[in-house]
């Protein structure tokens, strides 16, 4: 004789079917498992690690004849010229979704709270657009010619001078590290996401549009992991076959400093908000 299970009204039952973004991606998952390993580690440590770490580097290079015909360690290659110099773009195209969607999950009822989010990267535009602009005058006012130090490198050559170039501070070392620690920062605001999705599930939100948003994160914030990665080895690259050890000091140095002016002095201070931290119990 079958029995039938009887169901009551008590039984738990989902209001709604599960979204298909809900379902986990096990590759996507192992990536933000290992990105959430790194890219959660402190500010603080990761800025002098990459000061003690430039420094080391340099300590080699001047003590260590280098083989400089490996095309990956050249000037002209692919990821030096769509890679480095263009690193800024990077930075903005990776970091900055990561931003305004972190954002938008974390302020579902503020709409003009991503905007101001997102003008954090506009801050970081502009020391980057005055550091290189610093670079540059440094190494103009450092340069001369053995003619006179009025001639310009053009005009030194015409005269069969001999040109001495200046302190050429690193703007690569300056940009990459100055990156990875904006992505530190920044990073922080999938620490406790999960706080986000259980206020989702509580006031019975748009599920649907949660787990979308939420994939959207994830997939930036694996991003954020790659970039990082990338960044770290072409530090080595560039302090190893590129520059003095004055030069990528001063650039880390400079590096370092915008992101504490900017970081831990300016937003917390009020300008703009700071990054999302939930797990202070703040935004």
């Amino acid at each position: 004789m079958s029995t039938k299970r009887k169901t009551s009204k008590s039984d738990p039952t989902p209001k709604r079917p599960a979204s298909p973004n809900s379902t986990p991606n096990p590759v996507l998952g192992i990536f933000v498992a290992i990105a959430r390993q790194i890219l959660f580690i402190d500010a603080r440590k990761v800025a002098i690690f990459y000061l003690a770490f430039v420094t080391v580097l340099s300590f080699i290079e001047s003590r260590v004849e280098l083989d400089s015909t490996y095309y990956l360690v050249q000037k002209h290659s692919v990821l030096n010229q769509y890679g480095v110099k263009m690193g800024w773009f990077w930075t903005l195209v990776i970091v900055g979704p990561f931003i305004w969607f972190a954002s938008k999950a974390h302020n579902r009822r503020d709409r003009d709270q991503p905007f101001i989010d997102i003008c954090r990267l506009g801050v970081g535009t502009v020391c980057w657009y005055l550091s290189v602009q610093l670079f540059h005058k440094v190494h103009a006012a450092t340069s001369m010619c053995d003619k006179g130090r009025r001639f310009t490198r053009v005009e030194c050559s015409a005269k069969e001078g001999v040109w001495t170039p200046g302190y050429d501070i690193s703007g690569h070392c300056f940009l990459m590290i100055y990156s990875i620690l904006i992505i530190t920062e920044e990073a922080v605001a999938y620490r406790n996401y999960h706080q986000v999705t259980d206020a989702v599930h509580k006031m019975d939100g748009d599920r649907e549009e949660h787990d979308r948003l939420t994939r959207c994160i994830q997939y930036f914030f694996v991003a954020m992991l790659f970039l990082h990665a990338f960044w770290f080895k072409q530090i080595i690259i560039s302090v190893l076959y590129y520059h003095i050890f004055a030069e990528e000091i001063l650039g880390a140095l400079v590096a370092v400093g915008c992101w504490f002016l900017t970081y831990r002095v300016l937003y917390p201070s009020g300008l703009l908000a700071p990054p999302i931290n939930r797990s202070a119990g703040k935004r």
